[in-house]
């Protein structure tokens, strides 16, 4: 008699522990979840990120390329008058 209630006790105290288990496991997959959501939003901040830089680069190489020119004009201008 004393080892069916100790079964019994033991049983319902393991089927405690499996639920409390399973509602970790069920917290747990949604942290997956939301850690997940967080890294594709940053993937999607750093690519735009690095998207803004080139373009900026870019603007920069156009306008030091169109200031080379215009340097260059001017001292053609300055050849000419010195001359």
């Amino acid at each position: 008699m004393a080892d069916e209630i100790t079964n019994k006790v033991l049983l319902e105290h393991m089927q405690g522990m499996k639920y409390e288990l399973k509602q970790e496991m069920k917290d747990m997959k949604q942290e997956i979840r939301g850690v997940k959501n967080d890294v594709v939003r940053l993937e999607q901040k750093v690519d735009r990120g690095f998207e803004e830089a080139k373009e900026h680069r870019q603007a920069l190489q156009e306008d030091l390329e169109a200031t080379i020119a215009m340097q260059a004009k001017h001292q053609r201008k300055l050849e000419k008058i010195s001359v």
